[in-house]
């Protein structure tokens, strides 16, 4: 929207909002159902537009996101302008919040033209005036702000400008089709998503204007915006799976999905972070992965108390793939999440592993073959230490040489003839050292999958070497019961694994 041309701070900002059926209190207040301690904080910045579906997306998104969008100091709905008035009211906008995802705009001001001296709104002359800011202009504004969101941490969502009409005064029509390809380079050259509201409604854009020449749009048209802008942010808070290996499996015996081992990674709310990284093996006898019970819904849990997950999905006999490919997708594993500790927030010395029963046992390598050569671990990553900080090991397969061991497990991993010397080597209790990290063990006296003993001997050999370590065996539960709703005493290894987790990491 055009303004006037002499403005002093942001008061001009909050201008025409009577075009639009939204109060302050609409747009910026939150449902008493949303809980601000565990939702999302997402922050919409950006023009009129925006002030138009802001409270559409609130409502598609209730119970999912606190969403809010750029404010006044005393908390009163904005319109955010020009660039330039951007660059002046950004510090203000963000506040202290920790911000989650952030879903921003600029361009309907930049390309508004204004006459020098207009002095009212009404007097918008785009013949004799002077654009707000030309493309170069626009472009180099856009890269002062970006840097500044970046700092913020948040998920980056940029909103394309939409359409200008013909004969829509203050503006020329196709104009945003140049200023958008000015922001689609900064945001592609930042990798930030763009969420394209020009693509989306250039095609309907006549049905839903106010009317002939005006830029903006009814309340249906905002609802078809408020859709498009929703969708973007649930993406970017949904989990992010990544490969372990872009540039090729080592090893890999193809090229199918199967051949590519990923890790998804779920963090928690901002406001509740920890420093604290997980990376989750699930079980499966080295056969399958047991990806929701034993590594979604634990990713979850993680993240209620402030702790990232990474949820591994790795290779293994099902497959096609033995020893060693598990174990270094759990390194390369560990590497990644190392490697990006600035992008999730989390701490390089503050990162654990958890598994359960086979990915157990993967775990257990992770904390004891750290510095033990396992052939073919070929990594761009190998500078950076593999060594997870502490162990969470759940009903674990441990032992590859005593009479408790799960053959399954051992059959998928080693084969049904491996050397003594490669047995020897799996057996996680027989590799404990000073330098294996702190670990909690959790077994159920009942497992007949898993015996408890092998809990036992793992931990019987952290206690030797004297290592820090905290056991668990509950009468009931039996195997692969996950977080262990409904089964037992076993119930309440969360809240103890909890604890023990956030006194690990403090």
């Amino acid at each position: 929207m055009s303004g006037k041309i002499k403005m002093h701070g942001l008061l001009a900002a909050a201008f025409m909002l009577s075009l639009f059926a939204v109060s302050a209190d609409a747009a910026t207040k939150n449902p008493k159902s949303e809980n601000l301690n565990t939702l999302p904080n997402v922050l919409i910045i950006g023009d009129s537009i925006s002030i138009g579906y802001t409270p559409h997306v609130r409502r598609m998104l209730a119970g999912k996101a606190n969403v809010t969008r750029a404010k006044t100091a005393k908390g009163g709905i904005i319109n955010c302008g020009s660039t330039a008035i951007g660059l002046e009211g950004l510090d203000g906008w963000l506040g202290e919040t920790k911000w989650d995802v952030i879903h921003f705009n600029w361009g309907l001001w930049d390309l508004c033209y204004r006459h020098p001296d207009a002095k009212a709104y009404g007097n918008r002359d785009k013949i004799n005036g002077t654009v707000t800011a030309t493309p170069k202009q626009y472009q180099a504004n856009l890269r002062k702000l970006v840097k500044k969101l970046k700092a913020t941490g948040a998920v980056l969502v940029w909103a394309t400008t939409t359409p200008v009409p013909e004969g829509e005064a203050g503006r020329i029509a196709g104009d945003a089709v140049k200023y958008n390809a000015e922001a689609r380079k900064v945001m592609e050259e930042n990798e930030i998503v763009i969420n394209d509201l020009y693509a989306h409604i250039k095609p309907v854009a006549g049905d839903y204007y106010i009317k002939p020449g005006d830029v903006h749009y009814t309340q249906t048209g905002s609802e078809f915006l408020g859709k498009k802008v929703a969708a973007a942010i649930e993406t970017a808070l949904s989990p992010k799976t990544m490969l372990l290996w872009p540039d090729g499996t080592p090893g890999a015996l193809g090229n199918e999905a199967k051949d590519k081992p990923t890790l998804t990674a779920y963090l928690p709310v901002r406001q509740t972070a920890t420093g604290a990284g997980v990376v989750i093996c699930p079980g499966g006898g080295y056969r399958n992965v047991a990806k929701d019970h034993e590594g979604i819904q634990v990713a979850r849990w993680l993240n209620s108390f402030g702790v990232a997950a990474f949820v591994l999905d790795y290779r293994n006999m099902g497959k096609g793939y033995p020893y060693p490919a598990p174990q270094m997708d759990v390194r390369r594993a560990l590497r990644i999440v190392r490697s990006r500790v600035s992008d999730w927030h989390i701490k390089t010395d503050k990162i654990g592993v958890l598994g359960f029963s086979a990915g157990g046992h993967l775990a257990g390598t992770a904390g004891t073959l750290f510095n033990t050569d396992i052939g073919n671990s070929e990594d761009d990553l190998s500078d950076i230490s593999c060594r997870p900080d502490f162990m969470v090991l759940c009903y674990p397969v441990v032992s590859m040489t005593k009479a408790f061991t799960h053959g399954g497990s051992k059959n998928n991993l080693l084969g049904t003839e491996p050397k003594a010397e490669l047995v020897k080597q799996m057996s996680v209790e027989l590799q404990v050292t000073k330098k294996t990290p702190p670990t909690f063990l959790m077994h159920a006296n009942d497992d007949r999958g898993v015996l408890p003993e092998n809990s036992i001997a793992v931990y019987t050999a952290l206690r030797k070497a004297g290592v820090a370590a905290e056991l668990h065996i509950y009468e009931k539960g039996g195997h692969g019961f996950g977080l262990g709703q409904g089964k037992g005493t076993a119930a309440h290894w969360p809240d103890a694994c909890r604890n023990w987790i956030l006194q690990m990491t403090k």
